[in-house]
């Protein structure tokens, strides 16, 4: 009678051993996977899987279940196509002997949904990512086309005040002597005058790039020469410099002022998150990339780090976490530079623990 209705069953019924054999199989397991009445018997359930389950742990512990479990395994029919079934597993004794009872449900429709619907959720997160992206390169760019209006009036109303000022500062410098008591004065305005004419030299940089005038470059040498224009700042600041730069690097054409320019800005930057001293590592070699082989340039501080509610600004003109001390020009500039280059900037900082920079440009 039992016979009779696990044959007349619609799922796919199998009673096993605990070695896995198949004692008794039904039409709707031959059916599922093609297979003639009786063609089953005697074969292992491992047999109908595929090669990656064969060695699942619960085939060495089929005997030891002792309560009613559910998993999937992927299967093979005869024709050795690929199927997902849904197995529930029920021990039972037999002669005191451990027997179960498989019941299938073919689910392989329904995983083939949930991965398309996983490969739609990803797809959709990524867009997001890339619209978002794309959002705050259209902020960017609108704020750079104001500032090169700004830029522009700034230089034309501003740097030809500041010049003569500048002049008649340094002038008066070279004909009193230091001792002179208005000399302090006249040397911090001939300072500050110079920075004011940095700031509008940067500006105008930012705003109205230049475009690369490229030569054939060794990066190696360029990272080197940069550090060492530093290096008065580095020893005062008691800061210990390691290198990591690949042995043969490929030459480059770039602009080498500019990308010399943008290493400084971050250089700086490191520098100035050490006040107390640290260790500056500097890292040039391959970095994989979907679509083209990148260099990637790296420079590491153990400083102070970026606090995480700054970290989404960093970029953004004017924006310093530096007080007076700083413009909130240097990331911003360098940021155009290397994006002339067709390059990027990627900052990953941990406060209090340190930042790298990591500056990519396409070998080509």
């Amino acid at each position: 009678m039992y016979r009779i209705l696990f044959e007349k069953a619609t799922l796919p019924v199998l009673i096993i051993d605990a070695e896995g054999r198949i004692l008794f199989a039904n039409r709707g397991f031959e059916h599922l996977l093609g297979y003639a009445p009786g063609e089953c018997l005697d074969l292992y359930l491992r047999d109908f899987c595929l090669p990656y389950e064969r060695d699942r742990f619960i085939f060495s512990n089929l005997g030891k279940l002792a309560e009613t479990m559910e998993l999937d395994l992927d299967l093979k029919d005869k024709h050795g196509q690929s199927i997902t079934a849904n197995i529930i597993l029920s021990p039972f004794e037999r002669r005191t002997r451990p027997h179960l009872l498989l019941i299938f449900r073919d689910v392989t429709g329904k995983r083939t949904q949930e991965g398309q619907l996983r490969d739609s959720e990803e797809r959709y997160r990524r867009l997001l990512a890339e619209r978002d992206n794309l959002e705050a390169q259209l902020k960017r760019s609108i704020k750079l086309a104001c500032l090169g209006e700004l830029a522009a009036g700034i230089a034309h109303e501003v740097n030809n005040p500041l010049g003569i000022i500048l002049g008649f500062s340094q002038d008066i410098l070279d004909e009193i002597d230091q001792d002179h008591p208005l000399w302090e004065s006249i040397k911090i305005i001939e300072q500050e005058t110079a920075r004011c004419v940095g700031v509008v030299q940067n500006l105008l940089e930012l705003a109205r790039p230049n475009p690369p005038q490229v030569m054939e470059v060794n990066l190696a040498q360029l990272v080197e020469d940069s550090v060492g224009l530093l290096l008065p700042r580095i020893k005062s600041n008691k800061i210990h410099v390691k290198y990591n730069l690949d042995d043969h690097p490929p030459a480059m054409r770039l602009d080498p002022q500019m990308i010399q320019q943008a290493l400084l800005n971050l250089l700086i930057n490191a520098i100035q998150s050490m006040p107390l001293g640290g260790e500056l590592t500097l890292g040039l070699g391959h970095c994989a990339e979907p679509a083209e082989s990148m260099i990637c340039i790296t420079i590491t501080d153990t400083g102070h780090g970026i606090a995480a509610e700054h970290q989404s600004r960093i970029f953004e003109p004017f924006f310093s976490t530096k007080g007076s001390k700083g413009t909130g020009l240097g990331l911003a500039i360098s940021q155009r530079i290397i994006e002339n280059h067709g390059g990027r900037i990627e900052i990953t900082s941990q406060e209090g623990a340190g930042t790298t920079c990591a500056v990519l440009l396409p070998q080509t």
